[in-house]
């Protein structure tokens, strides 16, 4: 009987963690979110209105990185053009969670 105990605090300790973190995490799943991506110089803007659904900033960040790397690959002559423009990627909430500046990015 006290294994059975010892099992069930144990359980329970492990348990603690994840139920301290989101909700999603408890569940052993993740809920996806949509991020944009916007890009503007700073006077313009050109807004994402579709989206993309990731599972995680980290994922948006990735996605962000392929579109930008996409979009260099169609025409690298025009990389004088990324000077002084920079990718917005924002949260669902219209709230900028991350941002790259695209010239700084055209060595990759």
């Amino acid at each position: 009987m006290k294994t059975g105990k010892t099992m069930h605090s144990k359980g329970a300790m492990e348990a603690g963690p994840l139920a301290s973190s989101s909700s999603v995490s408890a569940l052993g799943t993740s809920v996806p979110s949509r991020y944009y991506f916007n890009l503007t110089d700073g006077e313009t803007m050109i807004r994402d209105e579709e989206g993309i659904e990731a599972s995680s900033i980290q994922a948006a960040v990735v996605s962000a990185m392929e579109a930008v790397e996409e979009l260099r690959a169609q025409d690298p002559s025009n990389s004088d053009e990324w000077q002084g423009w920079r990718l917005e990627i924002v949260d669902a909430s219209g709230q900028a969670v991350q941002t790259f500046q695209l010239d700084a990015l055209s060595a990759h």
